[in-house]
């Protein structure tokens, strides 16, 4: 075979070039620590390298995920606890404010406080983490979720969403409640809330629940009709108020109600006056208004008594003279939920309300009831979502550890795959030195053979 001169040295050169491309490749694999740095090292191991190093990546966003809920719910948590110790210190205020032998001093002292805790629960409600997300907004975090009304009360402007997370492969928690479920939607335990049309002359207890199917059939027939849903009960007094012997003449009253769709009105039958007999005593005469079989409501009515110890009648109510037949009307408005902050307000205002009356002390009682069950409710519904929170923190943590040991077991996979025994790359940089010095030795020779050596 004839040989070139340029094809000997470029043959030499290229094979110095192969051997030491080889012991650069060697040399970085024992600096980096790493068998295959490239595809091309070994196929098959740096498919499942990616592969590896993917999973790892997804399982550092799970376990991001993960600490963000952690943090968020341990931040809800620690705002749950103040809640429920503010709601039972309703509860006992609430309680204490029934106390007949309070004056309204007492009770104006009593609402001071009861205010200071509306107020501090509304501020935990509008709570903000270090990114400045409103906690308890739903899906609106970057909008305050309860502000004040001029009249004082709440209005909620959250949404009901909470805020997911995927914390594994298609597995998802929530690590944000919306104000919603944690201060509003707590049952209201009479389903409705009442108010008199003139509260001098008659008051209209909260109500009791008797009969929840005939409650859900009546309003059944009304479900199309927009809120508010209201019941109309006429209170129609039918002594004569231009009587000079009035108001000592013997009771006589006519009930009826009108529905939610303005039909009626119905005339109500079932009503007892409870404490007719003894009135002048009792300073109020109580009307025990029975729809159990109407709508499954019961309704107390109170009535004051004058300075002679007889019922008052509906007087001029209407602003067109004294008559017969003047009438007090009671508002029956279905409500299902009654948020916590709601009645907080509810009984601050109540509390600031004078009772000196036989018959505002009675009303006050009555209404009383019904704040400390919806306080009751509350109470279990932060309870519920207390241990709602710890549950998820349990699985956060649970799902942390495995994708933890999924990690490890990545690593070790990792460096079974891809990681370099020394002691057989050291042997192999040692050769492919030994084969560099070689070729470089045998190049130089083979360049100096020439024929004109010979002549």
């Amino acid at each position: 075979m004839r040989v070139s001169t340029n094809l000997a040295f470029s043959g030499g050169i290229n094979t110095i070039q192969d051997v030491y491309s080889d012991l650069l490749r060697t040399q970085e694999q024992i600096s980096t620590g790493k068998r295959v740095l490239t595809p091309a090292d070994d196929p098959v191991a740096a498919t499942r390298i990616l592969n590896i190093q993917q999973d790892n990546a997804l399982l550092d966003r799970y376990r991001s995920n993960i600490t963000l809920g952690i943090n968020n719910l341990s931040e809800e948590e620690a705002l749950l606890n103040s809640v429920t110790i503010a709601t039972q210190r309703l509860e006992e205020l609430a309680i204490q404010s029934g106390d007949g032998i309070l004056s309204n001093q007492d009770r104006l002292a009593i609402a001071l406080e009861t205010q200071e805790i509306y107020e501090q629960l509304t501020a935990i409600a509008n709570s903000q983490n270090a990114r400045g997300e409103y906690l308890f907004a739903g899906s609106q975090a970057d909008q305050q979720p309860f502000r004040i009304q001029p009249d004082g009360s709440v209005l909620y402007l959250g949404d009901q969403s909470g805020r997911d997370v995927e914390i594994a492969g298609g597995s998802f928690i929530s690590i944000r409640d919306s104000g919603y479920n944690v201060f509003q939607n707590i049952r209201n335990e009479s389903r409705v809330v009442t108010s008199s049309s003139n509260a001098a002359l008659a008051q209209i207890g909260a109500g009791e629940l008797i009969d929840e199917t005939a409650f859900d059939n009546y309003y059944d027939a009304f479900a199309g009709l927009p809120a508010p849903q209201i019941t109309n009960l006429s209170l129609i007094d039918n002594r004569d108020a231009t009587d000079p012997n009035f108001p000592d003449v013997p009771l006589n009253y006519t009930l009826q109600y009108t529905r939610p769709d303005g039909s009626g009105p119905v005339a109500v039958t079932n009503f007892n006056l409870v404490n007719q007999t003894t009135v002048d005593a009792d300073g109020f005469l109580e009307i025990e208004v029975d729809l159990t079989a109407d709508f499954g409501q019961k309704f107390s009515i109170y009535i004051p008594t004058d300075s002679d110890g007889f019922v008052r009648g509906a007087g001029d109510a209407d602003g067109a003279g004294p008559g017969v037949g003047e009438t007090t009307q009671f508002a029956i408005q279905r409500q299902e939920s009654r948020g916590l902050l709601a009645t907080a307000f509810e009984l601050t205002q109540l509390l600031n309300q004078p009772a000196e009356s036989p018959s505002a002390n009675q009303y006050l009682s009555d209404r009383l009831g019904a704040i400390i069950s919806n306080l009751n409710n509350a109470g279990r519904n932060i309870d519920n979502v207390t241990a709602s929170i710890g549950a998820r923190i349990n699985i956060l943590e649970s799902t942390d550890f495995l994708h933890e040991d999924s990690q490890i077991f990545n690593e070790d996979a990792l460096s079974q795959i891809e990681g370099l025994d020394y002691a057989a790359a050291l042997s192999q940089l040692s050769l492919q030195q030994t084969i560099l010095e070689a070729a470089q030795t045998s190049y130089v020779q083979v360049t100096q053979l020439s024929l004109f050596d010979r002549l």
